[in-house]
């Protein structure tokens, strides 16, 4: 039977800071039958974790600007902000963003640098997670789920998944550990540091150092530059299409391949 979405949104007593101005808004929507929370949003950090001992997903949204006008602020989030957790079929859809175009009209009160949207989500075990990103940090741990991201800018961690996880980044470091299933980097610019992975690790990286240490599976690496540090691999290793850097491989259990 298909369920009728059913979000609560509260708003929570506003906050008077020095500066930035900071508002929080929470959002609930049961998972019962959800297998997916697809993200989509811009400017503000995005922090994500399983809740085991609740059946919702519950997301909580700091939006801050910076402006001396109190009275222009407290309109701002009706007004400029596209904020909404809603449910799509068997998936879940949250949208945080700014309207960039409203405010492009408004004239120099607000503009897009001046403000962002910081998520806190909670969300129960066994929902993947597919999160679009134009900027901010991003941290997720202690998840049970397969991890799809898409990223402009800004660092990416995680920490305590078990599931596959694929991460397509401009730039910005990206830091994995104790990860139990497969991963797939595809990365502009920034140092990527993994550890500690149960599953095969594939890395093709324009620019920045790379570490890849304590591997249960394979490990194939596509570099144009950057300092490579491979160790502690238990599969095979192939090293593709190596740029400039200095390539630095101990420890593996199986072969080592080079293009070179």
């Amino acid at each position: 039977m298909k369920q009728a979405a059913a979000v609560i949104i509260l708003l929570l007593p506003f906050l008077v800071l020095s500066s930035p101005f900071a508002q929080t808004r929470q959002m609930t929507l049961p998972a019962g039958d959800i297998y997916e929370l697809r993200i989509q949003c811009g400017a503000g950090s995005l922090y994500l974790t399983n809740a085991d001992w609740q059946d919702n997903i519950r997301v909580f949204a700091e939006i801050e600007a910076e402006d001396k006008n109190k009275n222009a602020y407290q309109e701002f989030p009706e007004k400029f902000v596209d904020l909404s957790l809603e449910r799509k079929g068997p998936r879940a859809l949250l949208k945080s963003d700014l309207k960039k175009s409203i405010l492009n009209s408004v004239g120099p009160l607000f503009k897009p640098m001046d403000a962002k949207i910081n998520l806190t989500i909670e969300i129960p075990p066994g929902v993947d997670l597919f999160i679009d990103d134009s900027t901010g940090p991003i941290h997720i741990q202690h998840f049970r789920g397969h991890i799809a991201i898409k990223d402009g800018s800004g660092g990416i961690v995680l920490e305590n998944v078990t599931g596959n996880v694929s991460v397509s980044d401009g730039s910005g470091k990206i830091f994995m550990e104790d990860i139990r299933g497969n991963i797939e980097i595809k990365d502009g610019s920034g140092k990527i540091d993994v550890d500690k992975i149960g599953g095969d690790v594939r890395v093709t990286d324009a620019s920045g150092e790379i570490s890849i240490q304590h591997v249960d599976g394979y490990v194939t690496v596509m570099d144009e530059s950057g300092e490579i540090n491979i160790n502690d691999i238990s599969g095979n290793v192939m090293i593709r299409s190596l740029g400039s850097g200095e390539l630095n491989v101990e420890r593996v259990k199986g072969q080592v391949f080079t293009d070179n």
